[in-house]
């Protein structure tokens, strides 16, 4: 990472907001302590949720305009979880493009108020691509779409998917844009072991109960039974493995870097926005200390 600047020399600032599902809505968080710092960005990249946020951010809206806007419509970010089978991924496309236009409306990237880029993959050619024109609706239903568990989009003849199977934490791309110095925000914790998790049945519970009511807890008492991991869970993990190694390389690049912790968050938990924001401040804050800003 490059070193310490001051942010009264003019330096193009970029933002480079990473994938993670819901854990992503830290990045709110991080963007509420660098406005207390007198930290604006010039330029924003997102890739996946990183790309949602980003897109609200450049419309001119503020971390706690963003963060009441979500909080009041949960609802739509469900919607975003809800699988339905097809041959193309399990989340419709009509559903989530739903979720989205209550956010963002009928956006433009020319009506936003900072340069944004959404960053996508042509999953057919394996390449990243990152889209700023048109409908932001539409580039961020790219962005976000989860190979196998949200349906492809079609743009201008390229099926686009995640951007994170390229370009998790896009800060090359704010470099592209004429950012000097890019605050690289990751979200993807360490896959290590986060597949299979413990997770205890109402049997279990009941047995729990009952052993409790016949002998002290200091007796032997069962543990959680591990249940064998479902079919999203298989492949929201087949990204995170190599998603965190090509996050951990694009924060190579990045001048200040930061990851809150939201291991304990799911894909899809955007129920836990209280305790995404939280780790967002906390990590922003310790990274701004480190670096002496």
């Amino acid at each position: 990472m490059a070193g310490t600047m001051d942010f009264s020399d003019g330096a193009k600032i970029g933002y480079a907001l990473g994938g993670g599902g819901a854990r992503g809505l830290s990045h709110i968080g991080v963007i509420k302590v660098l406005e207390e710092h007198g930290i604006y960005p010039d330029v924003i990249a997102g890739t996946s949720i990183g790309a949602l946020v980003g897109a609200l951010y450049a419309s001119g809206l503020r971390a706690g305009d963003i963060e009441r806007a979500l909080r009041l419509d949960l609802r739509r970010l469900a919607l975003l979880a809800d699988v339905r089978l097809s041959f193309s991924g399990l989340v419709q496309g009509k559903r989530v493009a739903s979720a989205l236009k209550s956010f963002l409306g009928d956006l433009t990237f020319s009506d936003l108020k900072i340069p944004f880029a959404c960053v996508a993959t042509d999953i057919v050619h394996g390449q990243q691509v990152v889209i700023r024109t048109g409908p932001v609706i539409t580039a961020v239903r790219a962005s976000i779409s989860v190979p196998g568990i949200f349906t492809p989009v079609n743009v201008r003849g390229r099926y686009l998917v995640d951007g994170g199977l390229v370009n998790m934490v896009p800060v090359s791309t704010c470099r592209e844009m004429g950012a000097e110095y890019v605050v690289g925000v990751n979200v993807i914790p360490d896959p290590a072991g986060r597949i299979h998790e413990p997770e205890s049945s109402p049997e279990d519970d009941d047995d729990e109960q009952e052993t409790s009511a016949r002998q002290p807890r200091s007796k032997k008492s069962k543990q959680p039974k591990s249940s064998a991991p479902n079919v999203v869970k298989v492949l929201i993990q087949s990204l995170y493995i190599p998603g965190y190694r090509i996050a951990m390389e694009n924060l190579e690049d990045a001048d200040l870097a930061i990851c809150p912790e939201v291991g304990d968050i799911g894909f899809f938990q955007f129920d836990k926005e209280v305790e995404a924001i939280e780790a967002g401040e906390k990590a922003a804050r310790l990274a701004l200390e480190e670096a002496g800003l």
